[in-house]
């Protein structure tokens, strides 16, 4: 399978270490190799950060563009229902996901 231009993900190029050039969703860090593909994937993380997991019932799913969504301090969660989503939003530090990598 060929990608495109457009496409964030070039296998031929290493993620960054630099932390501005990474984003998060669901306390998952990605690392990109240029600001470019890091605003790309972070204006539509749904269409490609893959397979998530609910940080509350702790289910994996692959979100869509009708997924439960909160912004939070590090970047978007997504979750499989709306009870999920508010259980979440009255605590989120319970819930969130920390990776220091």
């Amino acid at each position: 399978m060929s990608r495109t231009l457009w496409d964030p993900i070039d296998p031929r190029r290493l993620g960054s270490l630099d932390i501005g050039l990474r984003a998060r969703v669901n306390g998952e860090i990605y690392r990109f190799a240029g600001a470019a593909t890091r605003t790309r994937f972070e204006r539509d993380p749904v269409r490609w950060c893959g397979i998530l997991r609910d940080p509350v019932s702790e289910v994996r799913f692959l979100p869509d563009r009708f997924s439960p969504r909160l912004d939070w301090v590090d970047g978007p969660y997504f979750f499989t229902c709306d009870s999920t989503r508010l259980e979440f939003s009255r605590n989120p530090l319970r819930f969130a996901i920390q990776r220091d990598y």
